[in-house]
């Protein structure tokens, strides 16, 4: 059993970890091929959460502030949450295999 304090320091470099920085690239080149190949839209399936994101801020930010972000603006939002979104898979995947390892060696 983890104490709060060491979860949280391990969960504060997740965002700094090598494997999130894959994971994020991982994501930008699913969408990037997505969307200049004809490789099928569902292919980017993963990348939805981060871009469900983006487009809600972007559409927030226009309806209540009257900003218009543009396309550029829009894809630099996908940027920033798919950092996030790939930043809380490599913690959640962590989290598991922490937990699956620890069942393993008990048993």
């Amino acid at each position: 059993m983890t104490s709060l304090g060491s979860s949280l320091r391990s969960d504060g470099r997740v965002a700094f970890a090598r494997v999130t920085a894959l994971v994020t690239a991982a994501l930008l080149a699913v969408v990037a091929l997505a969307r200049a190949t004809p490789l099928s839209e569902a292919a980017s399936l993963v990348a939805w959460p981060a871009l469900a994101a983006a487009f809600l801020l972007d559409t927030a930010a226009y309806n209540e502030l009257g900003v218009v972000v543009g396309d550029a603006g829009f894809w630099a939002l996908f940027v920033v949450f798919a950092v996030v979104q790939a930043a809380a898979v490599v913690a959640v995947a962590r989290r598991l295999r922490g937990r699956f390892r620890r069942r393993v060696n008990s048993a």
